[in-house]
């Protein structure tokens, strides 16, 4: 089984309702801003980059109750959250799933949570998937459904 570190492919999708979580609270500058994060009650002193503090309105911030994360910010077809070198450690720590899927090009089929929760667009993928691996026993699944992908021509990367 191939392993690596886990890396933000900055897709989004974890923020898009951590509005309602993430609460800029005041501001002490122009370029920090004291954040609570309501799941994990950890406070903390994000920085605002610099190429972002014109972009950045604190006001709007703060209003936020729900939907995205008042940090995140849509950057050509990414979403990068433009505080993650300062963010809460519930937000660096959080992975979006266990293992990705690529296919031979290289490119993401799908993002695992685990055996019964795959995230894809190919329907063909997904229907193979769940008569295949979701009903694999729970005992060593992930080195079975490894294996299974690799037969398939697929790169299974877990993440630790």
């Amino acid at each position: 089984m191939e392993h690596e570190d886990f890396s933000c492919t900055k897709c989004g999708r974890c923020c898009f309702g951590m509005g309602k979580y993430v609460k800029a609270i005041s501001q002490m500058g122009a370029n920090q801003v004291v954040v609570k994060h309501e799941i994990s009650g950890e406070t903390c002193y994000a920085m605002i980059p610099r190429k972002y503090r014109d972009d950045f309105d604190f006001a709007e911030a703060r209003s936020v109750t729900e939907g995205w994360c008042p940090f995140l910010l849509e950057e050509e077809g990414e979403y990068p959250c433009i505080i993650y070198d300062t963010a809460p450690k519930f937000c660096k720590d959080f992975q979006c799933c266990r293992m990705m899927v690529f296919d031979a090009e290289k490119i993401p089929v799908a993002r695992v949570k685990g055996k019964d929760s795959v995230l894809t667009d190919d329907d063909t993928f997904s229907e193979w998937w769940k008569s295949t691996i979701a009903v694999l026993p729970d005992e060593n699944w992930e080195e079975v459904a490894s294996s299974l992908l690799e037969d398939k021509g697929y790169r299974a990367v877990w993440y630790d």
